[in-house]
Parts: structure tokens; sequence; C-alpha cells
């Protein structure tokens, strides 16, 4: 058996089994960066008569305690066939690489038979895989500001016209006292007018009388002097 081989009891009989790894990568590696891991990875599998069976990447994450300085993380999911010796191989690339934070192999089932089992890895899930996600936490805590700051906004708002209504009531309430007060002298000027008019008509009534009891007064005193002449 040559050393490409994959050295199992499962290979004896032309099957395989099926592993997962869970990577953790430093939260600075760029998108070149994980093209560049991915593709040694599969060098790896097809070194090793492994198959890359899925791979996904499920973006920036927030580790629950920091590793190595690090709390993020970029976690890769693979998924593969292979055998013990793919997994040792794939094991020894990941501690000696620098961008690689944490990983945790699995095995999901035993006997597989290649043939029946086949890949879904083609060009676009290996772009995709190269693309980061940001980190839910974050696009949660920014949505929520961005809610709060619009809740802000439209109080603010509401409360702007509350005072712009009761600056415009308060006008009206001015204009209409204005208004009111300018009747009140308008009639009250009217109202002088008419007790002038009615005093001036006394007065000239008064003055009226006053003429004619003198003209009366007068024509019963030349009356008498004729009588007595």
């Amino acid at each position: 058996m040559s050393a490409t081989q994959v050295r199992s009891y499962s290979a004896l009989r032309n099957t395989m089994r099926e592993f997962e790894t869970t990577l953790i990568i430093r939260p600075d590696t760029n998108k070149d960066g994980i093209v560049t891991f991915v593709g040694r990875l599969r060098e790896v599998f097809e070194q090793n008569g492994g198959r890359m069976q899925k791979i996904d990447n499920w973006g920036l994450r927030t580790l629950a305690y920091p590793i190595n300085g690090n709390a993020k993380g970029i976690y890769l999911y693979v998924r593969y066939l292979g055998g013990s010796d793919t997994v040792k191989e794939l094991e020894r690339i990941l501690r000696i690489r620098e961008e690689i934070v944490r990983y945790l192999t699995v095995v999901i089932d035993g006997d597989i038979d290649p043939g029946a089992r086949p890949s879904d890895v083609d060009a676009e899930t290996l772009d995709a895989a190269s693309e980061i996600a940001p980190d839910p936490l974050e696009v949660a805590a920014a949505k929520a500001a961005e809610e709060a700051a619009a809740r802000a906004a439209e109080q603010e708002a509401e409360e702007a016209k509350a005072k712009q209504d009761e600056a415009g009531g308060a006008s009206d309430d001015a204009t209409s006292d204005d208004k009111a007060s300018a009747d009140k002298a308008s009639a009250d000027k009217a109202d002088k007018a008419s007790a002038d008019k009615a005093d001036k008509a006394s007065a000239d009534k008064a003055s009226a009388d006053k003429a004619s009891a003198e003209t009366t007064d007068k024509t019963e005193t030349d009356k008498t002097e004729e009588e007595q002449g």
C-alpha cells in the first residue's frame, strides 16, 4: 500500500468514514488568506485519499472567552470522507498554521461508499467559503442602535410638533384676546358717541325750551304794557 493510500480497516473494504472539522481562524485573516488555506485543505485530502464533501464559512463570531488573545474568530466548517491518515495529516497541518486558533474533529459516519455520497463542493461553494460574514452580535447591536436612534428622532419630532402646536394655540388665544379688546373698545367708542349725541340733543332741547319760554314772557310783558297804556 502506497503512502498516499488511506491506511484504515474501512479502506480495505473500499469504504470510508465521514468526518467533520470545525475550525476557528484568526479574525484578521482576509478573503485571500482563506482562499489560500482552503486550497491547502484540498491538497491534504487529495494527497491522503480523502475528499472534501462540504465547506461552509459561518462568519466572524465573538468567542465565549479569548483564545490566544483573540476575542473573535472566523468559523469554518469542513465535512469530508477519509480515514485515519487523512485526519492525522489534516490536524498536523492545522497545528502548524499560524492563522488557526482552534479546531475540533469528530466522526459523524462510518463505512461510507464514496460513490454513493457525492460531494457538494464546487467553484461556487469554494468562493462562498472565503466570504466572511459579520459578527451576529455586532449586527444585532448596530440594528438596536439604529432602532433607538429612529425612536429618539421620532420622539424629538413629536415634541417639536407639540411645542409648535402649543405656540400656535397661544398665538391664536392672544389674537382672540386682541380682537375682543378691539371690539370692546369700538363698542365703548360707539356708546360714548351715542351718549354724546343724546347729551347734545338734550342740551339743544333745553336751549330751545328756554328760548321759547323767554319769547312767551316777552309777549306777555308787551301785552300788559299795551293794556296799561
